[in-house]
């Protein structure tokens, strides 16, 4: 998914339809796609949902790029890097793509669909959520990405809760590959620092706001920590609107933080979220840390 949009919601905006060139329509009948309403827009293209003509149950959400709204740049650095990761990236709390066709200027990605919303909507739209459900879906998240980062050496960069759908299951999968890329040297057993300050902003890292290279795994696992802290408190831990003031915060570290936290969070939360929330990236956890949290793991199942 692009930075701006979301297949997550299942009503969507108005049922407007999608103009298909012939050739394009015979190769989705082929295929056995229906496409139906639009779901929503974003910078570069639009979502809708689809369904399988000989399995009319079956939905899917199908994003279309349009090239001709891209840079360049983009098309040159970065939708390749989205591409590689879809067809890469299977794993059960990822969101499964089934088809990816290119066809008159545009990019049609058939996927799994993901009728539950995304997890930026349920917090706004309950006022929160329960301290078991937060650790529940954190976990599931984190699982995802900790095989983006272990198995296919590969960081997200734009971690946030708006890219964490749910399925009609209440399952949470990870979604929106756009700034993902390959980010380590298996020959020199090194990371790849990343130069591209790439994201959103509530989610940067100390070292994305100083525009200074930085380790894009160690920042994925800080926007977990940004994204846990939201689920957990309601409220984001820093104040992004003015990014001086955000960095001061960051960096008086763990002091501000601390001052964050409600009464009634536990000991447990607080130390992991400040393993997290760590803004001295070599001292920052590793996700694989993270995904074997004892605490995590009791609380969620409890």
């Amino acid at each position: 998914m692009s930075k701006k949009q979301s297949q997550g919601k299942s009503g969507g905006s108005s049922a407007s339809s999608i103009d298909i060139d012939p050739k394009t329509a015979a190769v989705f009948k082929r295929k056995n796609y229906h496409i139906l309403n639009r779901l929503g827009a974003g910078a570069f293209g639009t979502v809708y949902k689809a369904e399988r003509i000989n399995q009319p149950n079956e939905l899917s959400a199908v994003k279309v790029l349009e090239l001709t709204q891209m840079t360049a740049n983009y098309r040159a650095k970065f939708l390749p890097r989205e591409l590689q990761a879809l067809i890469e990236t299977k794993h059960e709390n990822i969101v499964d793509v089934f088809d990816i066709i290119r066809a008159n200027q545009r990019i049609y990605i058939f996927m799994e669909f993901m009728g539950g919303g995304d997890i930026a909507g349920y917090v706004r739209k309950n006022n929160g959520m329960s301290l078991k459900l937060a650790c529940v879906w954190f976990l599931q998240i984190t699982n995802g990405l900790q095989h983006l980062h272990e198995q296919l050496l590969m960081c997200h960069r734009d971690i946030k809760l708006d890219n964490m759908l749910l399925n009609e299951q209440n399952i949470a999968k990870l979604s929106d590959f756009g700034f993902a890329r390959q980010s380590f040297d298996s020959a020199t057993n090194k990371v790849l620092m990343s130069t591209t300050f790439c994201g959103t902003l509530p989610y940067y890292c100390p070292q994305l706001l100083q525009k200074v290279p930085y380790d894009p795994f160690k920042a994925d696992v800080w926007a977990m920590g940004v994204s846990f802290f939201i689920m957990l408190e309601n409220r984001f831990p820093f104040h992004f609107k003015e990014k001086p003031l955000m960095l001061q915060e960051m960096t008086d570290f763990p002091k501000f933080i601390r001052s964050r936290y409600s009464k009634e969070l536990s000991n447990d939360a607080r130390r992991l979220l400040e393993t997290m929330l760590n803004p001295n990236e070599k001292e920052r956890v590793n996700i694989g840390d993270v995904q074997h949290n004892r605490w995590l793991h009791r609380t969620g199942s409890a």
